[in-house]
C-alpha cells in the first residue's frame, strides 16, 4: 500500500506537468510559428517485488506509476494568413529559416522579418541575420543598402515601325522620340523621312535632336512589296551639353519583312512609331518582396526588378532533434546535420510572402487532452486517500489486545 501512496503522487506529478504543457499550448494560441508540446505519458519501468529490475528474477511484478515526457514537440504546419507587411515570410511545407545568432546557427518558423539600421534582413524577434544565398550574400546574410538604386543606362537601340507613303505626301517627320543619356535623363530626338523625287522607293531618313541638328542619316531602298531591300540602320551620335556622348542605333526593319517600315503600293499616307527602345531612367528601391522559390525581389521606381538573393532553408529528417530555447527558435544541438538548400529544392517547402504560419495549437484538441489530465490528476490523490486509509485500518487493528 505504501507503494500505492507513491504511484498517487507520481500521478499527480505527472498530470500537472501535463496539464503545464497545456497551458503553454493554449497561452500560445496566437503565437506566430508557435509548435505546440504534446505530454507524452507512459508507464514506469516494472519491478520485481525485490526491488529487482525489469528481467530480473523475482517472484512477481508490479507496475510503478506513470510518468510523462514534456519536451516532445508537433511539427505540424499552422495555417498561413496575410500580415500585411511584404517582408514577412511563411514555409508552405517543410523546412525552417535559418538564422545566425553570433556565429551559431539557429532555426524557425516564425518568419517575421525586417531590415535593422544597417540594412541587413533580420528577424525581428531576436534581431538574427537571415541567412541567404547568391552573389549578394555577404557572409550568409544580405544587405539591402547596395541596391537602394538602380544605375541609369543609356538608350544604345530604337526599332521603328510604320508605312511611308508611295505616292502623296513626300515627307514625313516623327517627333519626340525619347532616349535616355547616361544619367537616365530623356533626351528628346527626331525621324525626319523625305521620298525621292525620282523614284518612289526610294527614301532619305535623318535622326535630328531637339535643336534640330542632323545626328545620322541613311537612304532606305524598298522593293516592289514595300519591304526594305536591306536590314536599313541609322546609328547617331548623342552629345547632351554635360554628360558623356553615347551612340543610338536606329532599326528599320529586316530585308523581305514587314515588321519594321514599309513602303507599300497604294499608301499615301505616312506615319510611324517607335515599337521598342531600351535605356532605363534612375530607379529608387519602391519595395521588396518573396518569391515561391525564396528570392528576394527588388522592385524599383523605374519598373525594373532583380533578384540579387535567396532564402536559405534547413530541413532535418527528424525535427524531434530540435529543442524549443523560447521565441519560436529552435537549436539543433547533438541533433544530425540539417539539409541546406533553398527553397522548392531537396523536399524543401516554397515560400509565401507577405504571409504568417500561425501557431498549429488546436483549441478543441486541447480542451479534449486537458479533460483526460484533469481526471486523471483528480483520480491520483483518491488513489493516495485509499491507501491512507487502508494503513490506518490496517494500524487500527494492529492495536486491538
Amino acid at each position: 500500500m505504501l507503494g500505492s501512496i507513491f504511484i498517487g503522487f507520481g500521478g499527480m506529478m505527472a498530470y500537472s506537468r501535463g496539464l503545464a504543457v497545456i497551458g503553454n499550448n493554449v497561452a500560445n494560441l496566437n503565437t506566430t510559428g508557435f509548435k505546440g508540446g504534446e505530454p507524452l505519458f507512459s508507464n514506469l519501468v516494472y519491478r520485481s517485488a525485490n526491488g529487482a529490475m525489469n528481467g530480473a528474477s523475482g517472484a512477481s511484478q508490479r507496475g510503478a506509476g506513470v510518468s510523462v515526457d514534456t519536451n516532445r514537440v508537433s511539427f505540424g504546419q499552422g495555417d498561413l494568413t496575410d500580415s500585411g507587411n511584404p517582408l514577412d515570410a511563411a514555409i508552405d511545407g517543410s523546412g525552417f529559416f535559418v538564422l545566425d545568432q553570433g556565429g551559431r546557427l539557429v532555426y524557425t518558423r516564425a518568419g517575421q522579418f525586417e531590415l535593422d539600421d544597417d540594412g541587413y534582413l533580420v528577424h525581428r524577434a531576436t534581431g538574427d541575420r537571415v541567412r541567404v544565398t547568391g552573389e549578394a550574400a555577404v557572409d550568409g546574410a544580405f544587405n539591402v543598402e547596395e541596391h537602394r538604386v538602380f544605375s541609369p543606362v543609356a538608350t544604345t537601340e530604337v526599332k521603328l515601325r510604320g508605312s511611308l507613303a508611295r505616292t502623296g505626301t513626300e515627307t514625313y517627320a516623327l517627333p519626340d522620340i525619347v532616349v535616355k543619356d547616361t544619367s537616365g535623363t530623356d533626351r528628346k530626338l527626331s525621324a525626319n523621312f523625305t521620298r525621292d523625287s525620282a523614284n518612289p522607293l526610294v527614301w532619305t531618313v535623318e535622326i535630328r535632336d531637339a535643336d534640330n541638328a542632323v545626328l545620322g542619316s541613311t537612304t532606305i531602298q524598298f522593293a516592289e512589296n514595300g519591304t526594305p531591300s536591306d536590314d536599313y540602320t541609322v546609328t547617331a551620335t548623342v552629345a547632351p551639353e554635360g554628360e558623356p556622348a553615347f551612340d543610338v542605333v536606329f532599326r528599320f526593319g529586316s530585308a523581305g519583312t514587314y515588321a519594321g517600315v514599309t513602303s507599300s503600293a497604294g499608301v499615301t499616307t505616312s506615319a510611324a512609331q517607335v515599337v521598342d527602345s531600351d535605356g532605363l531612367a534612375l530607379g529608387y528601391l519602391s519595395q521588396i518582396d518573396f518569391t515561391d522559390q525564396g528570392e528576394i525581389e527588388l522592385t524599383y521606381s523605374n519598373g525594373e526588378k532583380k533578384t540579387p538573393a535567396t532564402l536559405l532553408l534547413a530541413r532535418f529528417l527528424s525535427p524531434s532533434e530540435l529543442r524549443d530555447v523560447g521565441g519560436g527558435i529552435f537549436i539543433g544541438e547533438g541533433a544530425r546535420s540539417p539539409v541546406l538548400a533553398q527553397p522548392l529544392q531537396s523536399g524543401i517547402g516554397r515560400i509565401v510572402g507577405g504571409q504568417i504560419e500561425l501557431s498549429n495549437v488546436d483549441l478543441t484538441d486541447q480542451f479534449a487532452d486537458l479533460i483526460i489530465v484533469q481526471r486523471g490528476y483528480q483520480a491520483s490523490p483518491q488513489l493516495t486517500q485509499v491507501a491512507n486509509e487502508l494503513i490506518q485500518q490496517l494500524l487500527a487493528l494492529g492495536d486491538r489486545p
